[in-house]
């Protein structure tokens, strides 16, 4: 079982008994408003990300707890799009329960997600993306290290219309660097995700 620290966090690998919690956040329409393809309108839905996030077989997927508690309060983790011989190509994400916003939770467990990407899962790109009006994912992104690299116009369907998209990447060339530099933007707590 994979376990990581950050200052304020532990992420680990999902159990079985994380399910309840893992329900209540991915089937609130609220939160998960930005990821309406991923919304659970059913704990049969929840149970089959659980069993992903249990298997592992097609990324990595991690729960976020508060320390020093170890319950699930959010989910971090990507999807391997593409394995090449030079390493793996991955998609990005996260969610957080609404009660956790604004402590500045999501960008420091992307940071740490994408540390161990880079440093211990034989990755070499991440990318990721959020609606142009999804302000506050756009700031994680950002201070996370990531760089946006398109403005997709009108690209995405979402609540009956069409939405422009912004695209954002980080390669492993890219994080050593700012590792190197001390480029790794600090953690404030004006994120609201």
């Amino acid at each position: 079982m994979i376990k990581l620290e950050t200052e304020r966090l532990i992420l680990r690998d999902y159990k079985e008994t994380d399910l309840d919690d893992m329900h209540s956040l991915w089937s609130d329409k609220k939160t998960m408003y930005y990821l309406d393809d991923i919304w659970c309108d059913s704990i049969e839905k929840t149970i089959g990300y659980l069993n992903t996030g249990l298997a592992n077989s097609d990324g990595h997927y991690f729960c976020i707890c508060e320390k020093p508690f170890d319950r699930f309060i959010g989910s971090a983790g990507y999807t391997i799009v593409e394995n090449t011989p030079l390493g793996k190509i991955v998609h990005m994400g996260s969610m957080l329960m609404p009660q956790y916003h604004g402590k500045g939770y999501t960008t420091e467990s992307t940071k740490k997600v994408i540390e161990f990407a880079f440093t211990q899962d034989g990755v070499i790109r991440i990318n990721t993306g959020c609606h142009k009006e999804n302000i506050a994912s756009k700031r994680v992104l950002e201070k996370a290290g990531f760089r946006q690299e398109a403005y997709k116009i009108k690209a995405v369907y979402h609540d009956g219309i069409m939405k422009d998209r912004l695209e954002f990447a980080i390669n492993k060339d890219d994080f050593i660097a700012q590792s190197a530099q001390g480029d790794r933007s600090p953690v404030s707590s004006d994120d609201s995700l």
